[in-house]
């Protein structure tokens, strides 16, 4: 009898034991390196998040945008994602796409202010006038958002559109008429563009009395001869 041919039950026993375990060890080894080689090339949308934001603050759109475009390939519906990837459009000059991307962003989040300011913008500079306006004058209407309305009056001076741009900024100092200058800097802007110096000046004394310790308009203040002190503030309001 060959000892290295016939084994004694006990004996053939161990063996299958020895083999079974054998396989079960490879296997197992084998799909741990198999997740390993996953996690390695599709990292967890967190990580990819990360890394995109490093980019974006960077500069360097392109790439952040591809970090994010790997989220949504995954999670269409990444609110997060959604908003980074059309900041990236944006800053890469592709306004229509940030646009379609920042209504679906929206969908997902309702009632987020930044996602709204950014979908008007991004229609804006696609040349969607009306539903950049309306969006802003509803959203700013809805909210009583100042922010909004000097939005919005931006939007309309770039259009040239003065009898809106006023109104805007009207309505923001209403609801706001002495916590933010940005207001009266605004009308001030609108005051010289329109020739009425005399009311350019008022409107920065305004804001100078609101924010006494801006360079800016102390500067302005000095360009039509006055000098800043306490006696040149104006009191707020329309």
């Amino acid at each position: 009898m060959n000892p290295f041919i016939q084994h004694s039950g006990p004996a053939r026993t161990f063996l299958r034991l020895v083999v079974a375990s054998s396989v079960v060890v490879l296997g197992a080894s084998s799909i741990g390196c198999e997740s390993t080689g996953e996690q390695r090339s599709t990292p967890p949308s967190v990580k990819l998040q990360k890394d995109g934001d490093h980019e974006f603050r960077w500069g360097r759109f392109e790439s952040a945008a591809g970090y994010y475009e790997r989220i949504l390939d995954r999670e269409p519906g990444n609110a997060d994602a959604l908003e980074m990837y059309g900041r990236c459009m944006l800053e890469l000059d592709r306004p229509s796409e940030a646009a379609k991307v920042f209504m679906t962003a929206t969908a997902r989040r309702p009632g987020d202010r930044d996602l709204v300011l950014l979908l008007a913008g991004a229609e804006f500079q696609s040349s969607e006038y009306d539903r950049a306006f309306q969006l802003l004058r509803t959203w700013a209407i809805d909210n009583e958002d100042a922010d909004a309305w000097l939005e919005l009056a931006g939007f309309a001076m770039e259009l040239d559109d003065p009898d809106t741009a006023r109104d805007a900024i009207e309505r923001a100092i209403e609801l706001e008429p002495a916590t933010t200058a940005g207001a009266y800097v605004a009308a001030a802007d609108l005051a010289e563009r329109l020739g009425d110096e005399a009311l350019a000046l008022r409107r920065l004394r305004q804001a100078y009395g609101i924010d006494p310790g801006d360079q800016s308009i102390s500067d302005r203040l000095r360009e039509f001869g006055e000098v800043p002190g306490p006696t040149i503030a104006l009191p707020p309001g329309v």
